[in-house]
Order: structure tokens, then sequence, then C-alpha cells
């Protein structure tokens, strides 16, 4: 709104009130251009001061925050005539410009960033973004700041405080408005609502990974040879063969006991082996596992147990 060469008669406040009266609320921007225009009158003999303009643009907003004004200079005053013209200079009466945005939700919570309030903040005087509110709260779910949930209309400078919550496990979008407010020292002004979409994606509950099952080995060997083990042992060549459900490879086995019986020698990396002794899949691979026979020409029977696990679950089963 632009006024050009405009007198408004003051003669006293009772008197503009008087007028405001009668205008009523469906010209409340007549009714705000005059309280501004009166306040200058009251508060500045010379009106290159225009004292306390801030307290006034503030208490237009908040009156009626969609009022985008531009403000003439007041350059004369007669017998209670006051008379407006040219732009009002220095002062910033033009809103901040700043863009929407989306964001997804997966899978329960989704914290903001301040930025993602700030996307093609532009100002016209170069302000920088001071205040986000959130005009609205979205339809579906819960908005929180500093883990106390929020009613609209809220005020914030922290975006990494806020968080939204699913209201559901089924996939769905939802949306609440927001503005910013700019750091100006003179008038702060805000700018247009504009609108955050939540994009909220299935929540699919976490499948509990299943630990693998493996039958015995029995593994044949020559006295005083070098049976090397491979990863085969363990997995197709047993009966049961290892099996995962979730087809997870086997990551290691565990020897958990050695038989006190055997005359032949199971060595890991050349040391023999010992309870607890966890061999990988890729060192069964490269030969790390294996058994000498004894020195002897009897049929003897050396035995080991162990267990597996899978790289999936990384559940030990014997």
């Amino acid at each position: 709104m632009t006024v050009n060469d405009t007198n408004v008669f003051l003669s006293s406040l009772n008197k503009t009130c008087k007028r405001f009266a009668y205008y009523g609320e469906g010209n409340i921007i007549n009714i705000s251009l005059l309280k501004l225009v009166y306040k200058y009158a009251c508060y500045a003999q010379t009106y290159s001061t225009l004292q306390r303009l801030d307290s006034i643009v503030s208490y237009l907003q908040r009156t009626d925050p969609d009022i985008v004004m531009q403000v003439t200079a007041l350059t004369g005053y007669t017998d209670g005539l006051i008379t407006t013209s040219s732009v009002l200079e220095g002062v910033d009466f033009t809103r901040p410009t700043v863009s929407g945005n989306t964001v997804t939700v997966t899978p329960e919570t989704y914290t903001f960033a301040t930025s993602e309030f700030l996307t093609d903040f532009a100002d016209a005087d170069g302000d920088l973004p001071n205040l986000i509110t959130i005009k609205t709260l979205p339809a579906n779910g819960t908005l929180a700041y500093n883990n106390v949930n929020i009613t609209a209309p809220f005020t914030f400078t922290d975006g990494s405080l806020l968080v939204y919550t699913r209201n559901a496990n089924t996939p769905y979008s939802t949306s609440f408005n927001f503005s910013v407010t700019d750091a100006s020292c003179q008038v702060p002004m805000e700018s247009l609502t504009t609108q955050i979409i939540v994009i909220v994606e299935e929540l699919v509950p976490d499948i509990e990974n299943e630990s693998p099952v493996i039958g015995d080995r029995a593994q044949y060997a020559e006295n005083r040879t070098v049976t090397v083990f491979s990863v085969a042992d363990f997995t197709t060549k047993t009966i049961a063969p290892y099996f995962d459900p979730e087809a997870n490879d086997l990551d290691a086995i565990r020897i958990d006991e050695i038989s006190t019986a055997n005359t032949g020698v199971f060595y890991y990396l050349g040391v023999p082996v010992i309870i607890g002794q966890v061999i990988t899949n890729s060192e069964i691979a490269s030969g790390a596992f294996y058994h000498e026979g004894p020195d002897s020409n009897s049929i003897t029977t050396d035995t080991f147990e162990a267990s597996v696990r899978d790289t999936g679950s990384m559940i030990w089963v014997q």
C-alpha cells in the first residue's frame, strides 16, 4: 500500500481514537496507518527523527500480520495537518522471501536443520534471517521443540531442536506452514507463510536375523600326514550341510572342546589350537587351520567340537 499526499487531521488522541472506532475492523489497514502517522506526530517535532518506529510496526504486525506497507515520509506539519510524500528513507518495509521445503521421515522421527527453513531466503536490504515461526501444525504426527510438543504459532531460532514424530506405520504425507522474520534492527519484517511438506515412509518392523544350523563332519586322513581344513569342511561337507535362513555366509568357527584322547594335533597358524580359539572364514580358506596325524600304524580318532556363526546374526551355534 502506498500513500501519497494524504492529509490526516490530528487534534487529540481522543478524536483519533474515535476515528479508529468509526472505520471499524473492516478497515484495519486504514486504522493502522492512522495510528502510525499519529505516533509520528506525538514523538517527533521534526519528522527527520521518526522515533519509536520499531515498536509501532511491531504493533501493526501483531494486529494484522498480512499488512505489507511502503510507508511514505512525513515532510510537513501545519495546524494539525500532516502531509505525506516521498518514500521513508533508510527503513525497510519489504518482507523477506523464503521457499518451502520437503523432508522424508524414516524410520520414526525426523530432526530438522535450521537451513531447511531458510531455503532461498532473500531480503531486499540484506538483513539476515532471525526468527522462524511455525504458523500451523501438521494434520498427522507431532512437532516437538526441545522434547516438548508445541502449539501454533511457535517461534524459535534453532531448527535442530525441532523434531517431527510420525503417528502411523503406514506411509502418508502431511505438511505445516511457517514464516521467517528478518533481523532488521529498525523494523523486523516477516515473510509470507510457506510450507514444509513431510513425506512419511512405511515403517517396516525389524525382523530378527536368525542364526545358521550345521551338522557334524567326519574327516579321514592317513597317519603321519597333514590335513588342511577348507571352508567346505564346515559348510557343504557337513551332515547336515551349513544352512542360514538369510543366506549369510559362514563368518568363523570357535573351538569349544578338544578331546584329551587325541593322538594327533590340531594347529592354528602353526600353534596347537586352544579352547575358545576363533578361526575366521578367510583364515580357514588360507590354510591356517590344519591337523597333523600321529606317528602310529594303528587306527585312531582325533576329535574336536566347534561352534559356527554367520555374517548376519553373529550368533554362535554348535
